[in-house]
């Protein structure tokens, strides 16, 4: 054999133990498996991050980038600056409509100030009614202000008394930078709200059936009082453009700053990507790179195994391990665990007897990210309190209850037989020791 084979059949004996071995399938078991110290690890996490994390450059003066399950950050910028984007007064109106009306095929009468509204409208007649749940698709298909505002009358009473209950609803759920002036969207200097603040919205929004159902519309059929029947379209066009849409919205007030909202789901992860006031030209394109990043710079993963102990403790004498009862995911970065820190709160006055289905304590785990996850902890088996003496012999007395029933009795007869025999014992005494008085009487 000559030097060429020999090099080719060593080079083929390392790729079949690599392959075998698990190197080659994912970087991070090298990192498990070959490095063996911190700053060689440290070196390889750059190298990871190199290939997978780097942020997109976008045109978009404020974006944000969030998975649905947890609100975790996965890209921001300028995620706080205060804008005016009319795509959240839609959001919250139809996201309030649906929660405020019980049946969603109730008839909604137009009013005048409904059908003369500005801006954006399905030009809907004074005095005619339209089900609730079509209102809804127009509102977020094509940011109707006129279904906007009939919806709103309906379920209020009046204009100023929903747009008391979408701020009111906006400090519920603690989108601090938020404040709705209209419902429409209709530009006012009072009026603001932020990126971050939109994407609490949307993925509050998206937990309601009816309203994802509604987001996740490509087209809805609308007919009108003449009879005649259009396509009501989503006007975000990336339902027809990039792989998992499944939710959309899109305003703005100026045709060079608009706003798109956009939801995506690849296996089992849902991303909510919002970017506001873009160029036209760039709105769409900027909401491509978020959600490339973040389906490709990141993973969903087990952060805590379900029954796999998380800490150990000593509760009068006995050592429990303490598990979560099913499995915890997050999201982190390809090639990093993306834990910072870990604390545990475990309660104090636990004592056997302890069952499965007892709370012991919480893992608290703190992503890079700041991101808080608690994790409810359990013992992994169950404990019954030490027996003493009283406890033994009761549980002894329990399962043979019919047999210490009749010995019982027959210790009681035993007694009185013995109490019997004693009075006679005392009685015979009395007379032996009286004689003469006893004859006497």
């Amino acid at each position: 054999m000559n030097c060429k084979a020999v090099r080719a059949a060593l080079i083929s004996a390392i790729l079949i133990i690599l392959v075998f071995t698990g190197l080659t399938t994912y970087p991070g078991s090298y990192a498990d498996n070959v490095l063996g110290n911190e700053d060689e690890y440290r070196e390889y996490e750059d190298y990871l991050s190199d290939i997978y994390f780097n942020p997109p450059d976008i045109a978009a003066p404020s974006a944000i980038l969030i998975e649905s399950k947890r609100g975790q950050i996965l890209y921001q910028k300028n995620a706080d600056r205060k804008l005016h984007v009319s795509v959240a007064n839609k959001i919250m109106t139809a996201i309030l409509c649906i929660e405020k009306i019980p049946d969603l095929k109730a008839k909604v009468t137009i009013s005048k100030e409904s059908a003369e509204v500005e801006g954006s409208a399905l030009n809907l007649e004074i005095g005619e009614k339209y089900a609730a749940e079509n209102l809804l698709y127009a509102i977020t298909l094509t940011s109707a202000n006129d279904a906007a505002r009939a919806l709103a009358e309906y379920v209020a009473g009046d204009i100023e008394k929903f747009e008391f209950l979408m701020n009111e609803k906006a400090n519920k759920l603690k989108l601090k930078d938020t404040c709705f002036t209209n419902v429409t969207g209709l530009y006012d200097e009072n009026q603001f709200t932020t990126a971050n603040d939109i994407s609490l919205l949307v993925k509050y929004a998206i937990s309601n059936p009816v309203f994802n159902r509604i987001f996740s519309s490509r087209a809805k059929p609308w007919t009108d009082s003449d009879g005649q029947t259009k396509i009501l379209a989503n006007q975000n066009e990336l339902f027809w453009s990039y792989d998992g849409v499944d939710g959309g919205k899109i305003g703005y007030n100026e045709k060079d700053k608009q706003s798109v909202v956009t939801t995506a789901t690849r296996g089992s992860r849902r991303l909510i990507c919002v970017v506001l006031d873009a160029p036209a030209k760039a709105v769409y394109e900027d909401s491509v790179k978020l959600l490339d990043f973040g389906f490709t710079s990141f993973r969903t993963g087990i952060l805590v195994a379900k029954g796999q102990p998380q800490k150990t403790v000593q509760i009068q004498g006995q050592e429990i391990n303490l598990v979560s009862l099913s499995d915890v995911y997050y999201t982190y970065p390809i090639g990093r665990n993306y834990i910072k820190s870990v604390d545990f709160d475990i309660a104090k006055d636990a004592s056997l007897p302890i069952g499965k289905n007892k709370i012991m304590g919480t893992a608290i785990y703190t992503l890079e990210d700041n991101t808080v996850i608690t994790v409810d902890l359990y013992s992994d088996t169950e404990i019954k309190a030490p027996e003493n003496f009283y406890s033994v012999a009761k549980k002894k007395i329990m399962e043979n209850k019919d047999v210490f029933f009749l010995l019982g009795l027959l210790l009681a007869i035993e007694a009185v037989l013995i109490l019997y025999n004693l009075i006679k014992l005392v009685v015979r005494l009395i007379l032996n020791v009286f004689p003469g008085k006893t004859h006497k009487n």
